[in-house]
This record gives structure tokens, C-alpha cells and sequence, in this order.
């Protein structure tokens, strides 16, 4: 877990105690208390399902070639950002990036390896899996 996903987290726990301090009557508590497990098992459920890393990114576009858009997106863009990232970083950073970076670097490397993305795409008549693939990214890390 990152620094900031802890952070986060200390954050809510003093918030939650607070609530739960201030608030006087006991089905409020209760309510509260339920909301705010709920919603912690929820962030974690998001937290290890999301994609932080190349090997996840590359899991789940590159695993299933008998899918055509995931085949299409896995060698048209996929390729080229772990080029790009394994052009830039050594393994041991790549290991050691946490989600918020991780997020960061795709964007550079979609701008990077842009005219290649776009060459492929366009090769294989493919366009609109840039906007899908974009959507995707953004959906997973976006869901909390």
C-alpha cells in the first residue's frame, strides 16, 4: 500500500471517530458505523482489483488473444506503453511505483509512443480502442 493510501486512510479512521463520538443517539451510530465498513471493505475491494502496475495492465489486455479487441489493444497500445516504461525506468523502479505515478506515467507514455499508437491503430482500422482503452484506464482508477 502507498503513502497516501495510508494516509487517507488515517484520515477517514479520525474522522470516523469523531462522527462516532459527537453523535448521540445510538441508531446513528450504528448507521454510521455499518456506512463507513461498507465503504472501507468497498475501497479495498477497488484498491486490489485496480490496475497499479505494466504486468496488471498487460494482464488484462494481453492474456485472452481469442477476444479481437483486447488482442487489438494489447498490441497497438499496450506494447508500446511497456516499451516506453521499460525504455524509461529499470525494474526496480517499475516495481516500486505506487498507483498515483503509475497513472501519471501512462499519460506520458501514451503521449510518447503517440504516433506509433495511432500508426498501429490505423493499420488495423482501429481507432476507436485509443477512446476505449482511455475509458477503461479511467473507470479503474476513478471508481472510488
Amino acid at each position: 500500500m502507498d503513502k497516501e493510501t495510508l494516509i487517507i486512510g488515517v484520515i477517514a479512521l479520525v474522522i470516523l471517530i469523531i462522527i462516532v463520538r459527537f453523535l448521540t443517539k445510538k441508531a446513528f451510530k450504528i448507521l454510521i458505523v455499518v456506512i463507513l465498513i461498507a465503504a472501507a471493505g468497498l475501497f479495498g475491494y477497488i484498491y486490489l482489483t485496480g490496475i497499479h502496475t505494466i504486468a496488471g495492465l498487460e494482464d488484462k489486455y494481453c492474456s485472452d488473444f481469442s477476444d479481437k479487441t483486447d488482442s487489438l489493444k494489447c498490441a497497438c497500445i499496450v506494447q508500446p506503453i511497456s516499451d516506453d516504461f521499460h525504455e524509461r525506468f529499470t525494474e526496480g523502479q517499475l516495481d516500486s511505483m505506487n498507483s498515483v505515478t503509475f497513472a501519471k506515467e501512462i499519460s506520458k507514455a501514451l503521449i510518447n509512443k503517440r504516433s506509433v499508437i495511432n500508426a498501429k491503430l490505423k493499420e488495423n482500422n482501429a481507432m476507436h480502442l485509443l477512446k476505449d482503452f482511455k475509458d477503461d484506464f479511467l473507470k479503474d482508477k476513478l471508481k472510488f
